[in-house]
């Protein structure tokens, strides 16, 4: 294995077992905090709220993650964000309100640096030849780790119908030490080398600016062109659909009673196979990718458009499965209402692949644009969507507080149809 490709694989791998631990806190938040308020009713501790706030700060600070990165370098601002990821489980061992919301900060800083830090190294360690096998290898370990976590949540829950106090202590300890390690992981990364072998870290070594004015100014005149306003229906409705499969769906499916009588251990299952279709529709792109020799909208396998329109329908799909087998009020807390039919369990799981399946299709597409379109400015574009997508997760958690599942997938259907077509009018433009 050469150089470059292993510190790909430690990247992947630090990666892995850090958000083995988020993606799991991310999938439970909303169910656990209600439990421990249960349990101690002077706790008001929201999870939409906590990721309301994640989502919001990372969309902030990703104005800024530029300059620090230019300052200490990718390696550092991957370790230091990692360490955030860290300390956010604290309030789940030691449950405060105030400790909850600062950490949830925190976490939101977090993340800003470490994307950033990860698209940086993994581009300062890849060619146009390399590109495409490092970006699948770091996508498959970083969407393992929703299957890593989700196992280790059905085995501990397995004949439990409650989170009691003993059972989060256990689960809490377990993800903090899995995220620990890799962090020490991710603290030993290598610098970057070039093709021939030799360093290429990229680190500046000058004061942070507030804001990059340069940076700013081009991302501001990159957002007012028709094509970029046009794709930021969709990357707007990317955020969307995270914050429904990554937080709300899951708690939807543990308040609701009448699904069964292990709906927490329900919860693990779910994830697993949101894992498992983010998996394999990132692999089959990567296949159809790789028959074509290159990305673009004429190769020989799937284009594209053709790719989004199979993502739109298999997210419509889901949407409308999820609307027939949950209540309406199941974002809120533990329910028994009726829904349009007797809720079932493996409906539930499945329209949790579903979910996975179609999110990998439109992200890898909206990668794959950026990567054509915008190549010589991808990072202002790539600024672009994450900002956005970030916004767009947070008001969608702000929202999911005041709104029932009904009025959410209503939500969901039309911004993507919007963000579906106004990706295709951009494609074709390309094509032509």
């Amino acid at each position: 294995m050469d150089k470059r490709l292993m510190n790909i694989s430690i990247l992947g791998l630090g990666f892995m077992f850090v958000f083995t631990s988020f993606l799991t806190v991310s999938n439970i938040e909303k169910t656990v905090l209600k439990s421990i308020e249960k349990d101690d009713p002077s706790f008001t501790g929201d999870g939409y709220t906590s990721l309301c706030i994640i989502y919001g700060v990372f969309a902030l600070c990703n104005w800024l993650a530029p300059a620090i990165i230019g300052s200490i370098g990718s390696r550092k601002s991957i370790y230091l964000g990692s360490i955030c990821y860290v300390l956010f489980l604290t309030p789940f061992l030691w449950p405060s309100n105030i400790l909850l919301y600062t950490t949830s900060v925190l976490l939101g800083f977090g993340a800003s640096i470490i994307w950033t830090g990860q698209g940086t190294y993994l581009t300062m360690n890849s060619d146009s030849s390399t590109i495409s096998r490092n970006s699948g290898i770091f996508w498959a370990m970083s969407k393992i780790s929703i299957c890593i976590g989700n196992v280790f949540m059905i085995l501990v829950l397995r004949n439990k119908t409650e989170l009691n106090e003993s059972t989060r202590m256990l689960v809490f300890t377990v993800l903090a030490v899995v995220c620990g390690f890799g962090t020490l992981i991710l603290m030993v990364l290598r610098p970057s080398m070039d093709a021939d072998g030799k360093e290429n870290e990229v680190n500046l070594q000058k004061p942070i600016s507030v804001i990059p004015k340069q940076e700013l100014r081009d991302s501001m005149r990159l957002l007012m062109t028709n094509d970029m306003l046009l794709l930021s229906t969709l990357f707007l409705y990317t955020g969307l659909h995270v914050s429904l499969y990554s937080g709300v769906y899951s708690s939807c499916i543990a308040f609701t009673k009448s699904i069964g009588t292990n709906t927490k251990q329900l919860l693990g299952y779910t994830g697993i196979l949101v894992g498992v279709g983010e998996v394999t529709g990132g692999l089959l792109c990567s296949v159809l990718g790789k028959k074509s020799g290159r990305f673009n909208s004429k190769f020989s396998g799937l284009s594209r458009s053709t790719v989004i329109i199979i993502s739109f329908f298999i997210n419509i799909v889901a949407y409308g499965l999820i609307f027939v087998n949950l209540p309406n009020d199941s974002p809120f807390g533990d329910t028994y209402a009726k829904s349009f039919i007797k809720p079932n369990q493996h409906l539930a799981v499945f329209c949790g692949f579903l979910l996975g399946l179609g999110d990998s299709g439109f992200t890898t597409q909206i990668y794959n644009i950026i990567g054509v379109k915008y190549s010589n400015n991808s990072a202002s574009a790539t600024s672009l969507f994450m900002f956005m997508q970030a916004t767009s997760a947070a008001i969608s958690f702000f929202y999911s507080n005041q709104f029932g599942i009904y009025i959410q997938l209503i939500i969901l259907a039309i911004v993507m149809t919007i963000g579906t077509i106004s990706f295709l009018i951009v494609d074709k433009c390309i094509s032509v």
